[in-house]
């Protein structure tokens, strides 16, 4: 299965008609494995990151605009490392921001994670947030909450199963006060 930075680079290629190599010319290893992804565009920001497994609450997050941050807070306590994404995106009219971190493509996993919490900061509304045990299939409600005072998504201690593989979260960014 081609890598999907592979197939990105041949697409550019072709749509701009310049083609400097032919997709047999790209070595097989390549992006090289021990480089992970990361974007940034005017309002857009996404990174492959690899969660840190063993005893205790491990924190990972970014800054979008110098005014969203996203916080992802985990424990797993044992498993193998797992190479996840993080994107961070506002609309064009800087109207609302968003968070997603994923697991990036099909992949299973046995991870068992213990907990988790995606904080939004630097909006004063979170109007969306969701959990998803399997890619396209939201964990049940009574597993994860969505906390509207604090600004965040966490799982519920006692309820929540450990399967995770997507968390979203949306928010209205803090509006500056101008008098009429």
């Amino acid at each position: 299965m081609a890598s999907v930075g592979k197939m990105l680079f041949v697409f550019l290629c072709l749509v701009s008609s310049i083609v400097f190599v032919t997709p047999d010319d790209i070595p097989e290893d390549w992006p090289p494995k021990d480089e992970k992804f990361k974007y940034e565009a005017d309002g857009l920001y996404s990174e492959d990151f690899d969660l840190e497994i063993g005893k205790g609450l491990k924190t990972f997050e970014r800054n979008l605009d110098d005014v969203f941050t996203c916080r992802l807070s985990y424990e797993i306590p044992k498993g193998e490392t797992e190479t996840w994404r993080f994107t961070l995106n506002t609309a064009a009219d800087k109207s609302s921001y968003s968070c997603f971190a994923e697991r990036p493509g099909p992949t299973k996993s046995d991870l068992n994670f213990k907990q988790f919490k995606m904080s939004l900061i630097g909006v004063n509304e979170i109007n969306y947030g969701e959990a998803y045990g399997a890619p396209s299939v939201p964990l049940p409600e009574e597993e994860y909450k969505l906390d509207k005072d604090k600004m965040e998504v966490s799982s519920r201690r006692g309820k929540f199963k450990g399967n995770l593989s997507r968390l979203v979260a949306l928010g209205i960014p803090h509006q500056p006060h101008t008098e009429l």
